[in-house]
């Protein structure tokens, strides 16, 4: 132990390193560290306050809460009924006559014609709009879930 490993000692802990790194990073003794640090009174920083800083830095973490109340002049006013019982119930809006699908399908053909895309790939998107027609009047005709 000589002046030059005290000098680096004070130098790791102002650099806020760990016993452990100052004696990797310094090339000197963990023992000789140690002793140092108990001799001349050097804080090194301890493992567990390393890995909290980079989150006490950030802000990350449990905040320290007030217990003094700042809002007791304000005074708030209850709302007569929560908000739960005011909503309006959700209406979902259906077309329930029996050509609604047939115009739907009537306007996916318009679009699709009406599209600029190539003439192949229209005539795709057609064939596959009548399989789904067709697969559909199937299964509304035998009431059954799969394809055939």
């Amino acid at each position: 132990m000589n002046g030059k490993d005290i000098i680096k000692c004070i130098k790791a802990a102002e650099m806020k390193l760990t016993k452990r790194e100052t004696s990797g990073l310094m090339s000197i003794p963990y023992a000789t560290v140690v002793e140092i640090a108990e001799k001349y009174g050097i804080k090194f920083i301890d493992g567990r306050q390393k890995s909290d800083e980079p989150r006490r830095q950030a802000g990350i973490g449990p905040k320290p809460t007030s217990t003094i109340n700042h809002d007791r002049d304000r005074k708030e006013t209850k709302p007569a009924q929560s908000p739960a019982t005011t909503r309006k119930p959700i209406r979902i809006r259906r077309d329930t006559s029996k050509g609604h699908y047939k115009r739907k399908l009537k306007k996916r053909f318009r679009d699709i014609l009406q599209s600029d895309l190539d003439y192949a790939v229209k005539h795709e998107l057609i064939y596959a709009a009548k399989w789904q027609d067709h697969q559909r009047s199937i299964k509304k005709k035998t009431k059954v879930g799969g394809t055939i």
